[in-house]
């Protein structure tokens, strides 16, 4: 009898420690690895898709649990309660997020911005003035959409009218509205599909950067880190870095083996997927000064656009490993 406990409670405990959360580990063979969750928009690329995918977190020594959420806002509330240890997010909601208080730091840039402009018919983008516009109203693709109207058309939020979209929506909404503003894989499912695009927020930022008003590449995504998480787990964050990296080289280089990942992910058709991969950048170059300058006019850009209300300019929350 005493046997048979003793069994018992030893099966328990093994199994107790494969449970997954903050500081519990998974066993791959002999070695148990540290857990890290990191969160993401649901719906939303990132290189986190490859990392999870090809098992670049367990090559690097860690496990990571992927929080897929549904709108930003989710992501920004997980970051401030202590539920993710990591988040991708916009990098103008970054600074948001520091300039509330909230101590995070930026360690890596994800992507280039894949956001576009889509409508029913052609039209420059000078021309939404007067315009129905839908949009998932809490993204910061959307954020950054008021930013560029005003800062280059002097296009004001009252100008316009906005409807807010669930992204599930975005097409069916293209009824009722002239024109959306999206990110990918949206973009990529809206072209395949004969929509026009009116601009996409590349082309505004090169327009942008002519009037001298942002420099260096159009920063979207970031990754940020929890503050409290770096200064205890700094080697796992540093890991979390390297496998970043090296998941956006695997995107780069292995473009059929990443096409069939987002496929898969996002259920996506052959064509669309190649749209997908053929509009999007992905950054492997870590937080180089470069970076850091794009960020930076980004910052400047929400700034002068009234999405951020403190100016950004002093703002330091970088952190290269």
């Amino acid at each position: 009898m005493r046997k048979a406990l003793a069994l018992f409670l030893i099966g328990l405990v093994v199994l107790t420690s494969g449970c997954i959360g903050s500081g519990s580990s998974k066993s791959t063979g002999t070695e148990k690895l540290p857990t890290v969750r990191a969160a993401t928009l649901l719906g939303g690329i990132s290189t986190l898709d490859i990392m999870q995918a090809k098992g670049l977190d367990e090559k690097n020594g860690f496990y990571v649990k992927v929080l897929r959420l549904g709108k930003t806002p989710d992501i920004i509330a997980a970051l401030k309660n202590g539920e993710t240890d990591f988040a991708v997010i916009p990098a103008e909601m970054a600074a948001k997020l520091a300039q509330s208080g909230v101590d995070i730091k930026i360690i890596a840039v994800d992507m280039l911005q894949n956001q576009a402009i889509i409508g029913r018919e052609k039209m420059k983008p000078e021309q939404l003035k007067g315009k129905k516009i839908g949009a998932v109203v809490a993204s910061g693709t959307f954020k950054l959409f008021q930013a560029y109207m005003k800062v280059l058309y002097n296009i004001s939020p009252s100008e316009y009218t906005i409807v807010n979209v669930p992204p599930g929506s975005i097409e069916d909404s293209l009824k009722d509205v002239d024109a959306v503003v999206i990110w990918e894989p949206l973009v990529s499912r809206l072209i395949v599909r004969n929509y026009t695009v009116i601009t996409t927020y590349s082309e505004l930022w090169d327009e942008a950067k002519e009037r001298g008003i942002v420099r260096g590449p159009p920063v979207m995504l970031v990754w940020v880190v929890r503050g409290d998480f770096l200064r205890e787990h700094k080697n796992l964050v540093n890991a979390f870095i390297r496998a970043q990296k090296e998941s956006a080289a695997y995107w780069m280089n292995h473009p059929a083996e990443t096409e069939k990942v987002l496929m898969n992910l996002y259920h996506l058709n052959e064509e669309t997927v190649k749209t997908l991969y053929n509009r999007t950048e992905v950054v492997d170059s870590g937080l180089t000064d470069e970076m850091i300058t794009g960020i930076k006019s980004e910052w400047h850009l929400a700034y002068l656009g009234g999405y951020l209300t403190k100016n950004p300019e002093n703002l330091n929350i970088f952190y290269r490993g």
